[in-house]
């Protein structure tokens, strides 16, 4: 035998070998468990933040069921979290979409009641009381799902992910909207919302070892509800044409559209300071988010489109989940391919 195919042989030999050692601990894998010890393709979620328009969390869970796909770990920013850590938990899509739907938006109005605190604007005692009726006793090692919470330590600016220890106390300080409610202190950190340095974890979900990463990223930047002009409203009649109406087509005009005499529409009005305030807030997390999902890209990207939905526009839930559900389908049929 020359010593070419004495080689040869020698690398079928060791092939060999090792089939026969993955074929033996395959029969001896499913001795022990009744199940062939095969490795799935992990799956990763990150969950962008989005106030109520993070509804639509719900409705790209409700796809992901509906396709089979596994989740082994969720990272979530804000409302990311809270939905993100709910289905963790062990609550399914459709069990969180029936909180969303049953909860009474209005009587939630009162975790908004304004206080005189000199960290806060709202009192937050009634955002913890909500958040304990669905987390209340739970810990990160009670979860089904490994899960993260992203908050932001107002100390220092930088992010933390949230894994261990209580996990209401997580969930409410990675949706703690500056100035609105305030900070939770978490051992040596002061926490506020992790939309301020992370808004779609995507980068977070990559760090835990996961094949694909599907990210719902809701912060493109549009005017997000300051000063909307509704869309019949944009339609203005030119002096010319308003010349050419009969005073009685001039009537109903102005019945329809009474802002246009009011105002002048060429100009834009100034927003209020919240207003402001809130918008400084979705620029920053425009700009943080677009660079995240260009430094780590996700394999699926869903962007519902919400841009008409405002920021407490919780009421609007049944809309918003099938939003998602809709634009989760159209983009989760790469996945399966």
């Amino acid at each position: 035998m020359s010593s070419k195919e004495s080689i040869i042989f020698q690398k079928v030999i060791i092939k060999s070998d090792i089939i026969r050692h993955k074929f033996v601990n395959y029969i001896f894998s499913f001795l022990i468990t009744g199940k062939m010890d095969k490795r799935h393709n992990k799956t990763g979620l990150a969950l962008g933040t989005g106030a109520a328009r993070g509804l639509t969390h719900i409705g790209v869970l409700k796809a992901i069921e509906e396709y089979g796909i596994k989740i082994d770990y969720i990272s979530g920013s804000s409302i990311g979290a809270l939905i993100g850590g709910a289905y963790a938990m062990g609550l399914s899509a459709k069990e969180i979409e029936e909180i969303a739907l049953k909860t009474n938006w209005k009587l939630m109005a009162k975790i908004f009641t304004p206080t005189l605190s000199l960290s806060s604007l709202v009192n937050s005692d009634y955002l913890d009381e909500f958040l304990s009726t669905i987390f209340g006793g739970k810990n990160f090692n009670d979860l089904r799902i490994p899960f993260s919470a992203i908050a932001t330590d107002i100390l220092t600016g930088k992010m933390v992910a949230l894994d261990k220890g209580d996990l209401t106390t997580a969930i409410r300080a990675s949706i703690s909207l500056p100035i609105i409610f305030s900070p939770v202190t978490y051992g040596k950190y002061k926490l506020l919302d992790g939309g301020l340095v992370n808004p779609t974890p995507v980068d977070i979900v990559r760090k835990h070892n996961v094949d694909t990463v599907i990210a719902v990223n809701l912060r493109r930047f549009e005017t997000y509800g300051i000063n909307q002009i509704p869309e019949s409203d944009n339609k203005r009649m030119s002096d010319s044409e308003l010349k050419k109406l009969s005073l009685n087509e001039k009537i109903q005009y102005f019945i329809k559209n009474p802002l246009h005499y009011i105002n002048n529409r060429n100009e834009t009005p100034d927003p209020k300071f919240w207003e402001v305030l809130y918008q400084m807030f979705i620029i920053v997390q425009v700009q943080i988010s677009e660079l995240t999902m260009q430094i780590a890209k996700p394999d699926i990207l869903i962007e519902p489109d919400t841009g008409k939905y405002k920021l407490l526009e919780f009421n609007k839930a049944e809309e918003l989940i099938e939003i998602g559900y809709r634009t989760a389908k159209s983009k989760l049929k790469q996945l399966k391919n």
